[in-house]
């Protein structure tokens, strides 16, 4: 069984690519496209961003909170382990005076998601694991359209009203984990197929494939806190987009390294279900091929239990 959750003061910067000024249907495209995107990916789901915003637009801040949560069952037929998961969490998304050419308006949208999925995972020789699952993330979002230009019906209908937009993810990962002298060095490299679906009927899905490589290791005990033990683990992670994707977000590839310690409170909690609960502090930095750069300062806990 494994439950991670995570509340993280983050901050991130990066610059999107620009959208053209006379289109409201790629405005929404790349607000929505950004929210579900960064929401379903491990390492943006949480945090703050500032994006740059380009020609006469404003800049564009978000904000996503997430809670992730992962359970594996007992083995089934031998190595085979099945799992499920699931994520909750706010996103808001701003951005002054959005340029359409026609007309203007500041955008304010404000959602609440759900994540549901599952899949089956398969060690084999001890340190080798292949995965496989499908996901589906809802974000039900209203937004609050300021305008400041002209009139436009389709602006007022795409950024002022109600709307249910989906992701749809299918992804396999395989994965190293062997040991050595107590550290636990790994590799797990994951492929993802997405799909975007979009509420307003005249807008068509978006696909795309993206990838995430970790490498990392998790120490030994470091040290003792009263009498509690504590660990670290040492991580670099890259991501990568197709070209559709890369364009939807503004940028395709981005790298993140940072460290995580874990202190294993729960070694001193008087409940069973809680012997494995650790708190966590994590610092990131992540950059990109094009202005993507920032930190990520985090407080959270794990509980980790098979």
């Amino acid at each position: 069984m494994e439950i991670r959750s995570v509340l993280a003061a983050t901050v991130l910067l990066f610059s999107t690519g620009n959208l053209r000024a006379d289109s409201i249907d790629n405005a929404y495209r790349s607000m929505m496209g950004t929210m579900l995107y960064t929401l379903n990916n491990y390492t943006l789901h949480s945090g703050n961003y500032h994006i740059d915003g380009k020609g006469n637009s404003g800049d564009v801040d978000l904000k996503n909170i997430t809670i992730p949560g992962t359970y594996f069952f007992g083995d089934l037929f031998e190595d085979f382990r099945p799992y499920v998961q699931g994520a909750v969490g706010y996103s808001h998304y701003e951005q002054d005076h959005a340029d359409f050419g026609t007309t203007s308006g500041d955008i304010d949208t404000k959602g609440l998601y759900i994540k549901a999925g599952g899949g089956v995972s398969y060690t084999f020789q001890e340190t080798f694991t292949l995965m496989g699952g499908a996901s589906a993330l809802y974000l039900g979002s209203d937004g609050d359209y300021g305008r400041i230009g002209a009139f436009n019906p389709k602006a007022d209908a795409y950024f002022n009203t109600h709307h249910d937009d989906w992701l749809y993810d299918l992804y396999a990962s395989a994965g190293w984990h062997p040991k050595f002298q107590g550290y636990k060095p790994y590799l797990i490299l994951t492929a993802h197929y997405l799909t975007l679906d979009y509420d307003p009927s005249e807008l068509s899905d978006e696909h795309g494939w993206s990838g995430d490589l970790r490498l990392g290791f998790f120490t030994h005990e470091l040290a003792r806190w009263w009498d509690m033990p504590v660990k670290a683990e040492v991580y670099v992670n890259a991501n990568a987009l197709d070209h559709d994707l890369g364009e939807l977000t503004g940028f395709d590839t981005a790298l993140s390294g940072g460290t995580t310690f874990y202190w294993k409170v729960g070694s001193k909690l008087p409940w069973y279900w809680l012997k494995e609960l650790d708190l966590t502090f994590t610092l990131k930095g992540t950059v990109s091929n094009t202005d993507m750069s920032g930190y990520n300062i985090g407080f959270g806990m794990s509980l980790v239990k098979f």
